[in-house]
């Protein structure tokens, strides 16, 4: 008699196996946010051939800005200013963390005026549903 079960004989719940995934964990440091932004940018589906916004994080850190760049729908991230930028994000850094983390809806951070934004409302527009 064989001892063997076939996967078929298996229950359907044995079978699937969820995997469930896990929010990244951003905390509010300029490293881990700037790196955060860097792997979202370069994951976002821009539709605008070019947007340039300065972030600028507050709160806990001392001004420290960086820049997204989008040209020809291919996103530039690094951590300096960006003069001239389609519009300005200016965030508090624990706020802005918790929005990468997925722990608070960037709109909800936007209403409360813990991120604000300056510029060209729609490259703003079109940036934030790419990215949040």
């Amino acid at each position: 008699m064989s001892t063997d079960v076939k996967a078929n004989a298996l229950p359907k719940s044995a079978k699937k196996t969820s995997v469930k995934k896990e929010k990244p964990v951003v905390l509010p440091t300029f490293e881990s946010i700037y790196n955060a932004m860097t792997a979202k940018a370069y994951k976002a589906k821009f539709t605008s051939e070019f947007i340039s916004t300065q972030i600028t994080l507050t709160g806990s850190l001392e001004f420290r800005p960086l820049y997204v760049k989008v040209e020809d729908k291919v996103a530039e991230v690094a951590p300096y200013e960006y003069n001239n930028a389609s519009f300005y994000i200016d965030a508090d850094t624990d706020v802005f963390a918790a929005v990468l983390s997925g722990k608070k809806s960037f709109y909800e951070a936007l209403t409360e005026g813990s991120i604000e934004l300056n510029g060209d409302p729609k490259k703003a527009v079109l940036f934030a549903k790419a990215m949040f």
